[in-house]
């Protein structure tokens, strides 16, 4: 029992460690994402109980532009993770090639939520009082913001690596840069959440109105 007790504390002290050489951009980003993962599910609260209350008698019509955007953001997650790879690889002609496939399929998920809301639009749900309809444009109008906050820093990265993608000495001088690392890193985490986020935001969707 003792061992054990030794074990479990070993265990967690090993962790606090990794927490604590975390550079503080990354415990930060984590942080950002705990605080953006409450307030969904918040949201995501508040429309279950709407959509309980009115499901009968206001059924919603589920926006089919939703499914295309999903296979959007998937698909634009494995891009990065393949970008990821190439700046280890140093081929950063690669890297700008697939970052900027996650850049296009962000701004084809960010069209397609606009053809969802006016689907919606379309089938006489309106952004109007306290309504699962509502919800429904709420919380893809606040996931798309975040995702346009990921389009930009995206943007940026893509910016620098073009520039450098036919330099050795730059690519060399990049990819030996802790901060250069963290960049990217930053990237990676922020977009596979928003990914992961919007899946589970898309099947809570179905669950509720299907």
């Amino acid at each position: 029992m003792q061992q054990q007790e030794q074990t479990n504390i070993r265990e967690k002290k090993t962790t606090l460690e990794k927490m604590e050489q975390q550079h503080p951009y990354i415990m930060m980003m984590y942080l950002g994402i705990m605080g953006i993962f409450m307030a969904f599910t918040l949201l995501m609260l508040l429309f279950f109980n709407e959509s309980l209350i009115k499901a009968v008698t206001n059924p919603i019509q589920f926006p089919y532009s939703f499914f295309i955007s999903t296979i959007a953001i998937v698909s634009s997650s494995f891009f990065l993770e393949k970008a990821r790879q190439q700046f280890y690889k140093d081929n950063f002609k690669k890297l700008k090639n697939n970052l900027l496939a996650v850049f296009g399929l962000g701004i084809v998920f960010l069209s397609l939520q606009i053809v969802g809301g006016y689907e919606l639009h379309q089938n006489k749900i309106y952004l109007e009082g306290k309504t699962a309809g509502a919800y429904l444009y709420i919380i893809s109008a606040f996931h798309m913001i975040h995702v346009m906050g990921g389009l930009i820093y995206s943007a940026v990265l893509l910016n620098q690596y073009i520039k450098k993608a036919d330099d050795a000495v730059q690519i060399l001088i990049t990819v030996t840069n802790p901060f250069e690392k963290i960049k990217l890193q930053l990237l990676t985490i922020y977009w596979h959440f928003m990914d992961i986020l919007w899946v589970a935001i898309f099947v809570g969707f179905l669950i509720a109105l299907l």
